[in-house]
């Protein structure tokens, strides 16, 4: 008997979805984070994404403290609802994944949030699992908080199959 597809759920930019249930979240990479936060024993997790810049201005090479502060904001409060929804959580962990534009100061940008996320994941304990960047293409990514599976790939290739 073949197993129920697992429902998926989208996270927009500049939001996060905390889960406690068997599902998928899902995200379109483009010029975004994905940080994928996620229980190793229990079935908890959070996708909360990025952007890398203010939209239309990510060739700009410096980070603003607005663009951080508000990045911090949507971290501490995903991390108060994850703390509240899962308080016997004991084991986080995270998997980081990123599209950056190949273009002046794009990258320069995206490697600054990047290094914002891993001083952040320090201070709170959670353990930096893997990071992985891709150029160019716009990546649609699929994570399973349950089962901590992250699996991200090109738009074209999702539309191809479709």
């Amino acid at each position: 008997m073949p197993e129920a597809p697992v429902q998926e759920i989208r996270v927009e930019p500049d939001h996060f979805d905390v889960v406690t249930t068997d599902v998928v979240l899902v995200a379109q990479l483009e010029s975004t984070f994905a940080l994928c936060l996620y229980d190793a024993v229990l079935e908890s997790g959070a996708l909360i994404h990025l952007r890398v810049g203010p939209p239309g201005r990510v060739q700009e090479p410096d980070l603003t403290d607005t663009t951080l502060s508000t990045d911090l904001l949507l971290l501490d409060r995903c991390f108060i609802e994850l703390r509240k929804v899962e308080p016997r959580a004991q084991h986080w962990q995270a998997k980081v994944v990123g599209q950056v534009q190949d273009s002046p100061g794009a990258r320069e940008r995206f490697d600054g949030v990047q290094s914002f996320l891993g001083a952040f994941l320090s201070d709170t304990n959670v353990k930096l699992v893997s990071c992985d960047t891709h150029v160019d293409h716009v990546q649609l990514l699929r994570f399973r908080p349950a089962m901590g599976h992250v699996r991200s790939e090109p738009l074209a290739a999702q539309r191809l199959r479709g």
